[in-house]
C-alpha cells in the first residue's frame, strides 16, 4: 500500500465519522424539541373532589402516579400516562387498585384537561363501555394553597 492511499482512507473515515456524529446530534436534538410529553403543567400535587368524594392527585412524569379517595370510599388508584388529548388533556389509565370503590373502575381511564395553571377538569370513567353498571365521575382538581 502507498502512502496516498492510506492518507486518503484516514480522511475518509474521519469524515464519515464526522458526518455520523452531526446526523445524530441533529436528530436527537430534533426529537427532544418535538417530544410531546415534555409539559409539566399536570405533574404534582392535586386535591379536589369527583361527584361528591374529596380525591388527592399526585401526577409524577417518572415514578408512581396516583388517584387517592377518601373516606368514605377510602381506596388508591395508580394511574399510567396513556396519552395527549389535543392541547390542553390526556388520558391515563387506570392500572392498579386497593380494593373497594377503586375496583370498579379498574382499567377504565382518567380524563384530565387543563383550566388554566392551577386547576384541571377531571372525568374518571370504568371499562365496560357497554355495561348498564358503567361509572362515569366528572369532578374539578386544584394545587393545593391555590
Amino acid at each position: 500500500m502507498n502512502k496516498c492511499s492510506v492518507v486518503k482512507r484516514t480522511i475518509m473515515a474521519f469524515s464519515f465519522l464526522a458526518i455520523i456524529v452531526a446526523v445524530s446530534s441533529f436528530g436527537s436534538g430534533c426529537f427532544a424539541g418535538s417530544a410531546p410529553n415534555l409539559d409539566t403543567g399536570f405533574e404534582g400535587s392535586w386535591t379536589g373532589q369527583v361527584n361528591s368524594s374529596v380525591v388527592h392527585l399526585n401526577l409524577q412524569q417518572t415514578g408512581k402516579s396516583t388517584l387517592t379517595y377518601e373516606a368514605p370510599r377510602s381506596c388508591v388508584l395508580t394511574v399510567k400516562f396513556f396519552k395527549n388529548d389535543g392541547d390542553n388533556g390526556r388520558v391515563y389509565s387506570l392500572t392498579q387498585s386497593t380494593g373497594g370503590f377503586c375496583d370498579k373502575l379498574l382499567l377504565g381511564n382518567l380524563l384530565l384537561r387543563k383550566q388554566g395553571d392551577n386547576s384541571l377538569s377531571c372525568e374518571l370513567t370504568s371499562m365496560d363501555d357497554q355495561s348498564p353498571k358503567k361509572i362515569s365521575e366528572k369532578g374539578t382538581v386544584r394545587r393545593p394553597g391555590k
